[in-house]
């Protein structure tokens, strides 16, 4: 009777459990703040479904009495679940505010239920006959190895945050790797070339020329800039023209507060002349340019520069952005 009620514990133990590990996946909210933690989120699915996986593992041993507890089904009943279960909850955010269902989540729950459990199989000697060892312990690197490739997006997103640390205060480099994940170009291509004949100061330097589209706000979009500059008094970048007559571009600045109104950051329009443009800002400009608050320069989120619906489509030549003392 004892051993009865254990099972029957184990089952209704693991039943809250699944609940629990699927009420935070479908109540939790994937941050916005950062990429780093959004990818956090993003990745936290496959130890979720790990344990998913394990916890049915445990009550399919318990539950199917008829079964031996050494036996494969039970693995294979809990890779079924979580394969399920994995579908079923990005199907259920179809339709719920807020959230979307992505392939790429359903994927990492499958990869962290089968990881886990090849991890747990590879532990539990009793699977195994004896000349099956090897087999076990390649089983152990497999989930592993696949484990670490899983998680390797974070730690490649922690290499371009500790680069933009390391180039700091140069705020953007746009012809530096790390940059990539913090650029977004819309209605704009950026382009790795050598800098122009006239540009002396970069002679035989690589810059990046941005073509401007003949559409409504095209620009470069630099997203999570180092965000204290409170050490610093100007925001220095170069830019350099080789068209025939002045264009427009604008400069603007979000902090994490900002809250998308127009007079809630900082906004400046600059006159590129042909030829070689050395632009300065004030970072006192920057902290009070919204209208009712400062701008927090210890907490800036966005830089864009863009231009207002070119007639024709036009290329600008940038180095890096910096700030000085």
């Amino acid at each position: 009777m004892s051993s009865v009620a254990s099972r029957r514990r184990r089952v209704v133990l693991g039943a809250i459990g699944i609940v629990l590990l699927l009420w935070a996946l479908l109540a939790g909210r994937p941050p916005r703040s950062t990429l780093l933690w959004h990818e956090v989120y993003n990745l936290g699915h496959i130890p979720l479904f790990g344990m998913f996986a394990l916890v049915v593992l445990e009550m399919s041993r318990a539950g199917l009495r008829r079964l031996p507890p050494d036996s494969w089904i039970h693995y294979g009943i809990a890779l079924a679940a979580t394969v399920i279960v994995s579908i079923a909850t990005e199907l259920a955010q179809l339709d719920m505010a807020g959230r979307q269902a992505e392939v790429q989540d359903a994927f990492h729950n499958i990869i962290g239920g089968l990881c886990f459990l090849g991890l747990r199989a590879s532990l539990d000697t009793r699977l195994w006959q004896p000349d099956r060892s090897r087999l076990r312990r390649w089983v152990a690197v497999g989930a592993a190895m696949a484990l670490l490739i899983s998680f390797w997006p974070l730690m490649s997103l922690g290499w371009h945050y500790g680069m933009r640390a390391a180039a700091f205060p140069v705020l953007v480099d746009l012809d530096s790797r790390w940059q990539g994940p913090f650029l977004g170009s819309p209605r704009a291509h950026l382009d790795k070339v050598q800098a122009p004949a006239g540009w002396q100061q970069r002679k035989n330097q690589k810059v990046v020329a941005v073509r401007f589209y003949a559409a409504p706000w095209p620009g470069v979009s630099v997203h999570e800039p180092y965000p204290d500059w409170s050490a610093f008094s100007r925001l220095r970048l170069d830019v350099y023209s080789e068209l025939a007559e002045p264009v427009e571009l604008i400069l603007r600045i979000d902090d994490a507060r900002h809250n998308n109104q127009y007079r809630d950051r900082f906004n400046r329009t600059f006159t590129i002349e042909p030829g070689l443009n050395e632009i300065g800002v004030s970072l006192r400009d920057v902290a009070d340019a919204p209208a009712g608050r400062p701008l927090d320069i210890q907490d800036i989120a966005q830089m864009i520069l863009f231009t207002r619906r070119p007639e024709a489509p036009f290329t600008l030549y940038f180095s890096e952005i910096w700030l000085e003392q």
